[in-house]
């Protein structure tokens, strides 16, 4: 068979599982699971992209038609994604509070040593760990000198600079205490200004239904909040998911990261380039973006998010 005809149905094939994917991804909506369809929109795009590309080449209308078609349909499906985004203010506006959150978790022996030093470089005012685990007691132990102020002791932690005058924590029911942390909060008092700073670990998009209801119990405990609110961890959803787009309309929360990805970045002792941004930073409407960035690499599969975020006058 020419390499032309084995190309054409290549394309046929592509065309035929992006269409059932993004299908898939609208039908979310209404059946939950199918969202999982929706975290990869942007290698949907990318695969999309080269179908197109390769349809080009090959100067055939009816794939140049469809594999453009798909590709654009790709794209407007970012489009309701801009809606969430939190205000960006002027990078000269008064600093309220730098925060960072990373997965905790790491193979190499230095692990720890370049946390220890990527907190002493970035000096955020408060840190969300994640995968926390009990060896890691003896570190908790040393970060209580930079980090008098802790909330948490195995799953997801809370490190603060700023004292903590409540705090508190949401468990799954009916799960050994080593997978049933949803939420652990800590209200902190910064200068003054009273704020509940929030940790998460979402369950993965790979069990649905808990997913699903770890957002609703999110969702319920942020509409119980009547001041400002700052919610950090790992979501294991990406921005353009529905489960995420929901989530900040019911709250009016606002994210801080949409396209930096932060995760995988890791397989083992195998470095990865990472892909999609499941690791996030909400704030409620109390609060302004000034900036985000990604941090280094510190042995774990997710890349650490810091954000420094400005109170609204």
């Amino acid at each position: 068979m020419p390499i032309s005809k084995l190309l054409s149905a290549a394309i046929v094939a592509g065309c035929l599982f992006a269409a059932a994917a993004l299908i898939a991804g609208v039908m979310a909506d209404d059946y939950p699971p199918l969202d999982i369809f929706n975290n990869g929109l942007p290698l949907l795009a990318a695969g999309l992209l080269v179908l197109f590309l390769l349809s080009l080449s090959l100067r055939t209308y009816y794939l140049i038609l469809a594999s453009g078609g798909l590709l654009m349909m790709a794209l407007l499906a970012f489009g309701p994604t801009q809606s969430g985004a939190a205000h960006q203010t002027s990078q000269d506006a008064k600093r309220f509070m730098r925060i960072t959150t990373f997965n905790l978790q790491g193979k190499s022996s230095l692990h720890l040593q370049k946390v220890k030093a990527f907190l002493a470089e970035t000096d955020p005012d408060a840190v969300i760990l994640e995968e926390v685990r009990w060896k890691h007691e003896e570190f908790l132990k040393h970060m209580k000198a930079p980090y008098p102020y802790q909330a948490g002791g195995h799953g997801l932690v809370i490190l603060s600079k700023h004292a903590i005058v409540d705090k508190g924590r949401i468990d799954r029911p009916d799960e050994p205490c080593w997978r049933s942390l949803i939420v652990n909060w800590a209200r902190l008092n910064v200068n003054g200004t009273q704020v509940d700073l929030v940790g998460t670990h979402m369950a993965r998009p790979f069990y649905p239904i808990q997913q699903e209801t770890d957002f609703e119990t999110l969702t319920s405990f942020v509409l119980s909040r009547t001041g400002p609110v700052i919610i950090a961890g790992d979501f294991n959803a990406t921005p353009w998911t529905h489960k995420i787009k929901q989530f900040s309309a019911e709250t009016g929360l606002a994210r801080l990261n949409t396209f930096a990805p932060t995760w995988p970045a890791r397989w083992k002792t195998l470095p990865l380039l990472p892909l999609l941004p499941i690791d996030n930073i909400f704030v409620s409407p109390h609060l302004a973006k000034i900036d985000l960035s990604i941090g280094p690499r510190l042995d774990s599969d997710h890349l650490p998010v810091i954000a420094d975020v400005a109170l609204v006058e």
